[in-house]
């Protein structure tokens, strides 16, 4: 009877022993995991403000690019539509004799036109007349240049 009553004890003990244990370790998971969110979350605010100042200066050069050196047409002869393409140019609207009509589509350094720009630019391109055509004014924020297409 002694036995099995320090047999119950001992298992007793056990059981709490293995639940303090438990919970320490749940705990330490936990502020673990705290620690990697707070280290994470200053790597994912700074990825945020990066990404949205990129996006900004996307869009100050699209509403800037007429004035912009290298651009090839007055500003005064663009119209601002912003998607799918970004301007609609009426050469010689200034003269009131529009002559030529072109899309244009303004990039900053490395990107590349949409999937819907592309098709956009294939049907332009495929009209085969000089009266109508895609361009695209690629703005360099580096040292490079600007090149147009």
């Amino acid at each position: 009877m002694m036995l099995e009553i320090i047999l119950i004890v001992i298992i007793g003990f056990l059981v709490v022993l293995i639940w303090i244990m438990y919970k320490m370790g749940f705990q330490r998971g936990s502020f673990e995991k705290e620690i990697e969110w707070q280290e994470n979350l200053v790597r994912i605010r700074r990825d945020v403000a990066n990404r949205q100042r990129v996006g900004i200066k996307g869009k100050l050069t699209e509403a800037f690019a007429p004035f912009l050196k290298g651009f090839e047409f007055k500003a005064s002869e663009c119209k601002f539509i912003g998607d799918p393409i970004d301007y609609l140019v009426f050469e010689g609207l200034d003269e009131r004799d529009v002559k030529r009509i072109h899309f244009v589509e303004v990039k900053t350094d490395k990107s590349k036109l949409s999937k819907h720009q592309k098709q956009i630019k294939e049907i332009i391109d495929n009209l085969k007349s000089e009266n109508v055509s895609f361009r695209e004014f690629v703005f360099r924020t580096g040292d490079g240049e600007e090149k147009n297409n």
